[in-house]
């Protein structure tokens, strides 16, 4: 009986001590997973928004966002209560049996969405231990040792994977929501709370160490056990050193500032990496629900510094390090000179900004980020800065860029702690995606270019083959039928002779000296000497003429009637008994000529009109308002014409346009050329400390 009673009294103590660590673990647990799970539910809303996609048009959607926003609350506080409930020792076989009282095996017989809603459940709880198995298991082992048990396994840990999932399926069961807004709210705290759970155990794993293993450990070695985050830290170099006393001298010049350096006390313990890096995750994930409006890059500390103040349970007084507080303000720096940039859609920009925080975290103790070109972290900021500058929403490839940047940060931005390895692998994809699509870019330029070439050399000879006719009749009074031949058919003759000068001049050279026999032939000779010089010719003019018109394939038909029509007029004109000339008679000038004689733009000189003569290549253009600007880049300018090419970013073409019509642009506020810094966005941001 006294052994009964003993064994009693042992169970009683046993029973007692471990409500008493689950209740101490259940403190440092909601310590981490109440913002979380408060920070998720805000945004539970805006979660179900972005899912519904095409739905958001039909009908009930603004009930079922309403009903939302009225339970997002009613969701936190159930499922804190219900999590906490877990952590009382006398309620583990509600624990253990939680996966049975949600029954979604059952439950998914009921209806497709059923099953869709328990795929999710099912999906979540293995992602999570497959994910954070190690974590979890050194968290368990560090319970089972405080407990003086063999062993605690993850159905009897409140806090393992599948005892939270399911304990939000029961709170999300009793609700009257449709399965889309549930998998909404799953697919939510996936997100933001459950794939956190790997730090979460890590750090409840070193708050119970140091207790259990204090008598095998020395102190020192739990401290160095306790900071692995500075074993992987470079060692800040000279040049580092060097870009900090720049940031001191800024900091001094431009004070009082939200860059000025955070008072530090004697002695005051330092935040470490992974404080520091937690706290920016955070931030992170409210990114899209802050103040639209806040200053972006000039507040990144004071805000990191609030976040790490709220999660500090130690009681102590901690501050940042000189060099992290350094690394947040050149992030801020760098970041707030893209979000000044007017080169970028505010859809890039929006975009690019999201990548601050995370930027600021992988930047933490990695000092090279600042000081080396070939950092893939910096080099894959700079690319997709880059990348996004002059992008026109309308253009169908300008769109394809876009998604391919806001595909890149939102992969970095979702997996929270995303190391090197990642921003390297990301750093050289991208690499290789921009150098094809320079390549691309530039077998369009080129082609458009070329397009532009070929066009302005065939006005150019259409001039000159419009003077050549003109001079060739000037003071010559031409019948009517000449006139029309030589305007209307030969010119044709004489375009295609000229523009293939250069590979066969001979042809040109016939094809006036043909145009010139044709004129003198049908003019009355003033002598017999002109009389035989002319029948002398005129078989070689016959044979060239119908050379001519068989090149630009000339109506047969036409042409016979235009030769018998000649023979009979040369026949009339050799007759030396008629000498009168033919009445009605004209001279034409060339058309070519009189349209471009009669529009003659007026030529304003101004500042307007000497910036865009000046203009070199390669310059970049903004056209239209604010609200709807497209960008343009020079790539051709003609001497002869005054034409001028515009491309995209893609290289297709976008303008042909006069030199004083884009003056009379840039007189309208229609156009405004574009001063572009060449250097990288990092190297823009960093050379602002060298102008004190």
């Amino acid at each position: 009986m006294a052994m009964n009673i003993r064994q009693y009294t042992e169970i009683s103590k046993s029973t007692s001590n471990d409500a008493e660590i689950l209740a101490t673990f259940k403190s440092a647990f909601y310590h981490y997973i109440e913002p979380l799970v408060d920070d998720c539910c805000m945004r539970i809303d805006f979660e179900f928004g972005l899912q519904s996609g095409k739905d958001r048009e039909k009908t009930d959607y603004r009930k079922q966002l309403e009903h939302v926003q009225t339970v997002r609350r009613k969701i936190k506080q159930n499922y804190l209560l219900k999590v906490g409930d877990a952590f009382h020792f006398n309620l583990q076989k509600t624990v253990k049996n939680s996966d049975q009282k949600v029954n979604m095996a059952s439950a998914s017989l009921a209806s497709d969405a059923m099953v869709e809603e328990s795929h999710v459940v099912a999906s979540i709880i293995r992602d999570c231990e497959r994910s954070f198995q190690g974590q979890l298991h050194q968290m368990n082992r560090q319970l089972s040792i405080r407990m003086g048990k063999q062993v605690f396994s993850d159905r009897n840990n409140p806090a393992s994977p599948a005892n939270l999932v399911h304990a939000l399926a029961e709170v999300i069961n009793p609700l009257k929501l449709t399965t889309k807004f549930r998998v909404a709210v799953y697919k939510s705290f996936e997100d933001h709370v459950f794939n956190q759970l790997g730090f979460i155990y890590s750090e409840l794993t070193e708050q119970f160490e140091p207790e259990s293993e204090m008598t095998s450990y020395d102190v020192s070695e739990i401290k160095e056990a306790s900071e692995p985050a500075i074993v992987s830290s470079e060692l800040i170099s000279q040049e580092f050193q060097a870009l900090q006393k720049k940031l001191d001298q800024w900091r001094s010049m431009h004070a009082p500032s939200a860059y000025d350096l955070i008072p530090k006390s004697e002695g005051a313990a330092t935040y470490e990496h992974f404080e520091i890096i937690h706290a920016l995750e955070i931030l992170g994930q409210l990114y899209a629900f802050e103040d639209a409006d806040r200053e972006i890059g000039s507040s990144l500390k004071w805000r990191v510094v609030k976040k790490l103040e709220e999660l500090n349970f130690s009681g102590d007084i901690k501050t940042l390090a000189k060099h992290d507080e350094d690394i947040l303000d050149l992030a801020a720096l760098i970041f707030g000179q893209i979000n000044s940039d007017d080169t970028l859609t505010n859809a890039i920009k929006f975009a690019l900004l999201q990548l601050e925080i995370p930027w600021a975290a992988i930047a933490l103790g990695q000092y090279s980020v600042f000081t080396g070109a070939d950092n893939s972290v910096r080099r894959l900021l700079n690319d997709l800065f880059a990348a996004g500058q002059f992008l026109n929403p309308a253009d169908h490839s300008d769109r394809l860029v876009c998604e391919r940047i806001a595909d890149i940060i939102k992969s970095i931005t979702k997996e929270n702690g995303s190391g090197h390895v990642r921003w390297a692998n990301e750093a050289s994809d991208f690499g290789r995606y921009l150098e094809k699509q320079k390549q691309r870019i530039q077998i369009l330029e080129d082609r458009s270019r070329q397009l532009m070439q070929n066009k302005e050399s065939l006005e150019l000879s259409k001039k000159i083959v419009a003077k050549t006719i003109d001079d060739s009749i000037q003071g010559k009074e031409l019948p009517a039928v000449i006139a029309d031949f030589l305007h209307e058919v030969w010119q044709h003759v004489l375009l295609v002779d000229h523009v293939r000068k250069n590979e066969e001049p001979e042809l040109w050279a016939k094809s006036v000296r043909a145009m010139e026999e044709l004129v003198v032939s049908v003019l009355p000779p003033r002598d017999e000497d002109e009389k035989k010089r002319t029948l002398k010719f005129l078989p070689g003019m016959i044979k060239e003429l119908r050379y001519g018109l068989d090149r630009i394939s000339y109506d047969k038909n036409a042409q016979s009637r235009f030769f018998k029509d000649l023979a009979v007029r040369h026949i009339i004109l050799m007759d030396s008994k008629d000498k009168k000339r033919e009445l009605g008679s004209v001279v034409k000038a060339s058309r070519i000529v009189e349209h471009s004689g009669s529009i003659k733009p007026e030529v304003i000189a101004d500042e307007w009109s000497e910036q865009v003569k000046d203009m070199p290549e390669n310059s970049w253009v903004a056209f239209g308002s604010e609200s709807e600007r497209q960008w343009g880049k020079l790539i051709w300018k003609s001497a002869e014409t005054e034409n001028m090419l515009f491309v995209g970013k893609n290289g297709a073409k976008m303008l042909e346009v006069k030199v004083q019509e884009l003056a009379e642009k840039f007189r309208q506020g229609q156009a405004a050329i574009v001063t572009l810094d060449e250097r990288s966005i990092v190297e823009q941001a960093l050379s602002k400390l060298d102008r004190l």
